[in-house]
């Protein structure tokens, strides 16, 4: 282990600053996700109490698109925790592989979320929209744009990932990095929350449509 000039090991010494520094990133996410849990959780009720009071114009059949997304962005939750694993091997270049395949899956959820919506709007509802289905339209945009994000965040790691897969120098400074896994590891919890959420409102949407 390499020692400052008293001596101590450095990563002993480190370690103390980089919990500290880490906390408020940790906090941040964790009251900005209960905050979006509980927008979702309340719009959700309002879409369930008013489903189930309301005798709707229009039946709505169920899109399929809906359940490719759910198993897309399942997957992509998957293929990141395999990445997370890599990342924490030093393994550029699995790390690579794996991060292109979660971003490839997100991009597939975000085509049939697109697809499934269009699919509900066809079926008569620019001509009568019911304030049941506004809800839906609310909560899968907002969820929509959680995604969106990560997508975006995702692609950033990929052309990350990329550069130090071609250089060792820079694997070598990057995996080093401590602030650099931080931000990995909250992306992953990012992400699994997201995947996660979609799974509840699926299950919402499946059981009150």
């Amino acid at each position: 282990m390499p020692k400052d000039t008293a001596g101590r090991d450095t990563g002993k010494v480190l370690l103390p600053i980089y919990k500290e520094r880490a906390a408020p990133y940790r906090a941040f996410l964790f009251y900005a996700l209960l905050g979006s849990g509980l927008l979702f959780l309340s719009l959700s009720l309002m879409f369930i109490i008013w489903n189930s009071q309301q005798i709707p114009s229009i039946s709505i059949q169920f899109p399929k698109s809906f359940v490719i997304s759910t198993l897309a962005l399942l997957f992509s939750s998957y293929t990141l925790s395999i990445s997370r694993n890599y990342h924490l091997q030093d393994q550029a270049s699995k790390m690579l592989f794996t991060l292109t395949a979660s971003l490839l899956l997100a991009v597939v959820f975000v085509g049939f979320q697109t697809h499934a919506i269009l699919s509900i709007l066809q079926q008569g509802i620019f001509v009568n929209i019911e304030l049941s289905l506004v809800f839906l339209y609310i909560i899968t945009a907002f969820h929509f744009l959680h995604i969106m994000v990560g997508a975006i965040y995702l692609f950033y790691l990929n052309l990350k990932t990329f550069d130090i897969w071609r250089d060792p120098v820079k694997s070598l400074i990057y995996f080093s990095n401590k602030f650099e896994g931080l931000r990995f590891e909250l992306f992953c919890s990012y992400w699994y929350y997201s995947t996660g959420l979609w799974l509840f409102l699926f299950l919402v949407f499946f059981y009150t449509l």
